[in-house]
């Protein structure tokens, strides 16, 4: 009997497993993609916040141009820096004031001002006669109060005048009271005065008075007597004083004689005080003389 072989079943095909990823590659790599887009958002936060940090590119060359880059900041730390310095322009030419005294009317100021000169006027007070040199100073820029005190010789003194018996406190009054009619003064010339700022005791009391209301006081020289020269040096303060009367003769050929002799003075020293008085004569000469007084600058006496 033969035997008839029995056929073997088909073998079956494998299947390959695919190897299995471990979770903790998984995580990393999440944790990449995480990172790069964080960083991309940082990069793009950082250009919206300074789009001139980047190169800027042209549109029809495709050339990049140059950055433009934000100042620097302002280090505000150190406050020890200083601006750089302005050089101020400076005249090199000799001052000269020019100051009018005796001026109580409106003509004489209306005269005045007229002048393209910087001159300084020098009001008396107010009295019944001259009641209006208070509103009148009001129209100026700059003036002077002229200070009446004590003479050697005058048969009429004025409505209030500083005595040499005048002690501290009656000084100061009659100083305030001036003071107040007029504010903006700071300088003070004398009026008359010979017998006052001739006497030591009483110019003692007198600039004593000033300091104390900041007041500044300035000799008219009316007597080669006066010790202003000597209170000061004993205090090493500088004293202003005359250098020229204008009008001693009121003709215009001897005011300008003395309109050269303060341009001289004032090219020896630096600088000259003259002094004049409200004449038509007078007024009239000075502003003839521009040509006498073009090597100097004529200034306010606030302006030494």
């Amino acid at each position: 009997m033969i035997r008839t072989p029995k056929k073997s079943a088909p073998k079956r095909k494998r299947k390959t497993k695919k190897p299995k990823i471990p979770k903790l590659y998984t995580i990393a790599a999440i944790a990449v993609v995480l990172l790069s887009i964080v960083s991309i958002a940082v990069a793009l936060m950082y250009v919206t916040k300074n789009p001139l940090s980047l190169p800027a590119v042209n549109a029809q060359t495709n050339q990049t141009a140059t950055p433009i880059l934000p100042p620097p900041p302002t280090d505000t730390t150190d406050t020890n820096k200083t601006p750089p310095s302005v050089t101020p322009i400076i005249s090199v030419k000799p001052k000269l004031v020019i100051i009018i005294d005796d001026v109580a009317f409106p003509k004489q100021i209306e005269k005045i001002l007229s002048i393209p000169l910087d001159i300084t006027p020098s009001f008396l007070p107010p009295k019944p006669e001259t009641p209006f040199s208070e509103e009148l100073a009001k129209k100026c820029k700059f003036y002077m109060v002229h200070l009446p005190l004590e003479p050697v010789k005058l048969e009429r003194l004025e409505t209030v005048t500083v005595l040499v018996n005048d002690n501290y406190d009656e000084i100061f009054e009659k100083l305030s009271r001036f003071k107040r009619q007029f504010p903006r003064a700071v300088y003070y010339n004398n009026h008359t005065g010979s017998k006052f700022t001739a006497d030591l005791a009483a110019m003692r009391r007198l600039i004593d008075a000033m300091d104390e209301l900041d007041l500044i006081f300035v000799d008219s020289r009316t007597t080669a007597l006066t010790k202003a020269p000597e209170i000061f040096a004993e205090q090493g303060r500088k004293l202003l004083q005359r250098d020229v009367f204008l009008d001693n003769e009121i003709e215009e050929n001897a005011i300008k004689a003395q309109l050269l002799i303060a341009v001289k003075k004032a090219k020896e020293k630096g600088f000259a005080i003259a002094i004049g008085h409200p004449h038509d004569k007078t007024l009239d000469t000075i502003a003839d003389s521009l040509d006498i007084l073009k090597d100097v600058e004529v200034v306010y006496i606030k302006d030494l």
